[in-house]
């Protein structure tokens, strides 16, 4: 039982960290390219500090926190539906990603950007919700990639 346990944290704890970095890479690609504007520690972090001063770096550690903590639901929701093998896990993850994305952009579109207290974040278009669509279903290939090849 305790194997079972340290072998869930530890692999849900790989899995938030590989997810969410690999998330604010693509989310840095898109934002690299012109595409959008898809800094979204920097984003998160004034949101909560209502400043750019220290934004970065109370973003990151949120999303770094959440990255984890979604990770344990993504692993509780393959572990539940018996879908831990790859590539079905990374498929479920990819799955769960997109639905995951979609609410967080539909947030971020309809309800963040209006009352952020940054000007530069006061918009949030189509591009900035497809980034962040994009971002989430990189971030749950990665979260299954990773139970895929895990112990559990």
């Amino acid at each position: 039982m305790t194997t079972t346990i340290v072998s869930f944290l530890l692999t849900s704890l790989a899995a938030g960290v590989l997810g969410g970095v690999a998330m604010e890479g693509v989310l840095w690609l898109i934002g690299r390219a012109g595409w959008a504007k898809a800094d979204m520690i920097v984003a998160l972090g004034s949101l909560l500090t209502k400043s750019r001063e220290r934004a970065w770096q109370v973003g990151a550690v949120v999303h770094i926190l959440s990255a984890i903590g979604f990770a344990m639901v993504y692993t509780t929701l393959m572990l539940a539906l018996g879908y831990t093998k790859m590539p079905i896990s990374m498929m479920l993850g990819a799955g769960v990603g997109f639905l995951h994305g979609l609410v967080v952009s539909l947030a971020l579109v309809w309800i963040v950007a209006e009352r952020h207290p940054l000007e530069e974040f006061n918009e949030a278009g189509l591009a900035i919700g497809l980034s962040h669509i994009v971002g989430h279903v990189v971030y749950g290939a990665v979260i299954g990639v990773v139970v895929g090849l895990s112990p559990i």
